[in-house]
């Protein structure tokens, strides 16, 4: 089923689709800036809802860092952890998610508050396999130490239908689905050689996203995202080559787009 309604201004449009689990949340807008703006409004409801709760808040890197300039400070506190979707394994400082993230703004917020962080930046030594198996162990850690915890995550989508760091056309059905879509692995490693510029990669799994994420944002923005994002909100295909359809499939999640 799918409604519409557009906003009193007649700025954007709203439509909302049952899911198996849900309903999937669509807000048109009419440029990037826009987008950015209301996914960052969006973000901040939903934190003002948990302020006083053990919050865990994943967030994508690329363009979708640029929703965290709209997040309000004052839903910051130390209750708070924060980590990334997925990270590309790379100690380069403008490379890899997690760096780039402690060069925000965000960020000394959240050191003014004293919040907790899980980093995934490479330790010295450490193989991708290893680094996606502390990942997972933080995580794991964290839902352990609160159990009655909200997880929260902003996730992005490429133009090749990719979210979180899990590169389409790379692994065939089985593989994938062994890999990134098997209940109760968390995160899991990515060499997507070929297929990406940065091609080394760990990233939380669909099972990750379905399962534990309770309120998910998705920013898209892009005319050449239009074809992957009908794709994914079709529901259908196989993961490896669309893993964003996993937004169909989510507990709560809010798409922000200018895709019309």
């Amino acid at each position: 089923m799918n409604t519409n309604k557009s906003d009193q201004e007649g700025q954007g449009k709203s439509e909302e689709n049952a899911t198996g689990k849900g309903v999937l949340k669509i807000e048109r807008l009419s440029d990037m800036g826009a987008v950015t703006k209301a996914a960052g409004d969006y973000l901040n409801d939903i934190l003002a809802q948990y302020v006083d709760r053990p919050v865990l808040l994943l967030l994508a890197g690329g363009s979708s860092l640029a929703v965290l300039e709209y997040i309000n400070p004052e839903y910051l506190s130390a209750d708070l952890t924060v980590t990334v979707t997925d990270d590309r394994f790379s100690d380069e400082l403008d490379i890899n998610n997690f760096a780039i993230l402690q060069s925000t703004n965000f960020y000394n917020s959240l050191i003014d508050v004293d919040a907790f962080c899980i980093n995934t930046q490479p330790n010295p030594g450490e193989t991708i396999e290893e680094c996606a198996t502390r990942f997972e162990r933080n995580i794991k850690e964290w839902k352990a130490d609160f159990p009655k915890g909200i997880i929260i995550a902003l996730y992005g989508m490429g133009a090749d239908g990719h979210t979180g760091g899990m590169i389409p056309g790379v692994l065939g059905k089985e593989e994938f689905d062994t890999k990134f879509n098997t209940k109760n692995i968390l995160v899991e490693s990515i060499d997507a050689e070929g297929k990406s510029e940065y091609p080394l990669r760990i990233s939380t799994t669909l099972s990750f996203m379905r399962d534990m994420v309770d309120h998910a944002v998705f920013y898209i923005t892009g005319e050449n995202k239009r074809s992957a994002f009908e794709k994914a909100m079709s529901g259908e295909g196989e993961y490896s080559e669309i893993p964003a359809r996993v937004m169909t499939e989510m507990k709560d999640a809010v798409v922000f787009t200018d895709i019309q």
